[in-house]
């Protein structure tokens, strides 16, 4: 089958929408089929280097490049939605100039993974799949105090996702013409019925190379000190001052510490939030780390604690559990669906005093009950090692035949592949 793939964002070696880019259009290489990638010029030297080392000789990689002028759109959010969408025009250009010479069987828009961007390679009526995508979610106004300058950002994501879906025509066209519409949490698969798609599938796009997990589960013996992890970018929507708000109100006579893994623009809050949640001496920022020590603190940490306010779909939380770290989390967005019940608490999002109160109980439950925790560590890493790659996307595309997607087929079943809502 010859496979048309759209991933703006790819990267080998990378994670979030680099990462999910690349790892569908190798995968998918590597099922036998014949693939174009369609991506931005970016990441084209580490691109050809690592196919190079692989010895593929069906993808073919066709990088789209913009002017330098349109390249300054970048230094703004709406700028960057922007950007994105005049790259969008270029490649549906060099997408209708590959089809006069290749009789292509399929199309998949991968990233970026957003419904309000949508694809305008719908026009090349070709069988399409969209996704998985995400941008349903909007973060809770009650939690707006943990943004702190970060706020009006988020006020002015949500203001232009709701033009994107109102005036970019390729929304409606794009959900309602692709035989496939996968959608990574429950809120998106909610407005993508509201626009138009007839059978959205909820589909996981948070996925680990198989090297990635352990091959047993790692055991963890009681300490006397509770070793939590939190890790990600360090930006107003991962909801960190959240977390330290919480863990102030831990009993005090629970021995714990912090480990702050990640970098981004919150960093020069962390000394304030440490001295105002008095938590000096517990809570140690190492800041970006390479991916070998990422590894080493997954196995030397005793939970993982992650809270963000707006995401749809944390990679590091499927990571926490591959290496068999109970994790506490927010009954919200991605996380809703990612963390199985059984791997984890997710602390429901109505009240912030209720949350911060909630998510320090669950600290002091898991720090009292070590049976609990490997419980939930086990379940996790149970659930993440059937989240591989080449799993995933060989489940996916066995349902298609060399002509089309299968228009009507909602069988793609296996717990590994999709939650249910």
């Amino acid at each position: 089958m010859k496979v048309l793939i759209s991933a703006y964002a790819c990267e080998p070696n990378r994670g979030s929408e680099p990462g999910n880019g690349w790892n569908w259009a190798i995968n998918v290489a590597m099922l036998g089929h014949e693939v174009w990638c369609l991506t931005c010029i970016n990441g084209k030297k580490s691109i050809e280097k690592e196919v190079a080392s692989l010895g593929l000789k069906n993808i073919h990689f066709e990088y789209i490049s913009t002017s330098p002028l349109v390249r300054l759109l970048y230094k703004t959010q709406p700028g960057l939605y922007l950007y994105y969408l005049i790259w969008q025009r270029l490649a549906l250009k060099r997408a209708k100039k590959l089809c006069r010479i290749i009789d292509f069987d399929l199309v998949h828009h991968v990233t970026w993974g957003s419904l309000q961007l949508a694809t305008p390679l719908w026009r090349l009526n070709l069988p399409l799949i969209f996704g998985p995508v995400g941008g349903g979610q909007m973060a809770p106004t009650a939690y707006k105090q943990y943004f702190h300058n970060g706020w009006f950002l988020e006020l002015q994501r949500n203001y232009t996702s709701k033009l994107l879906t109102r005036f970019n025509p390729n929304v409606k066209q794009t959900l309602e013409l692709a035989q496939e519409v996968l959608v990574t949490n429950s809120d998106t698969l909610t407005l993508a019925k509201q626009l138009g798609a007839a059978a959205p599938t909820l589909f996981l796009d948070t996925n680990l190379p198989s090297e990635f997990i352990p091959l047993n589960y790692p055991e963890r013996p009681a300490g006397k000190t509770l070793k939590i992890l939190w890790a990600g970018r360090l930006l107003a929507r991962k909801g960190l001052s959240l977390v330290l708000d919480a863990l102030s109100k831990v009993d005090s006579a629970i021995d714990f510490t912090l480990t702050i893994l990640g970098d981004g623009p919150m960093r020069k809050y962390i000394p304030g939030w440490i001295k105002k949640y008095n938590l000096q001496g517990k809570v140690h920022w190492q800041g970006h780390v390479p991916w070998d020590k990422m590894k080493e603190a997954y196995l030397t940490h005793d939970i993982f604690l992650f809270c963000s306010l707006r995401d749809s779909s944390a990679a590091q939380l499927l990571e926490a559990m591959a290496f068999g770290l109970p994790v506490i989390t927010l009954d919200l967005h991605g996380a809703r669906n990612l963390v199985p019940d059984g791997a984890g608490i997710k602390i429901p999002v109505n009240k912030p005093e209720l949350t911060v109160s909630l998510i320090s109980k669950a600290i002091e439950r898991l720090y009292h009950q070590h049976d609990l925790r490997n419980k939930l560590g086990r379940s996790g890493y149970k659930f993440a090692s059937g989240q591989v790659w080449s799993e995933k996307v060989k489940l996916l595309y066995s349902k298609l035949d060399n002509q089309a997607i299968l228009p009507q087929s909602k069988t793609i079943t296996p717990d590994c592949l999709i939650r249910k809502v």
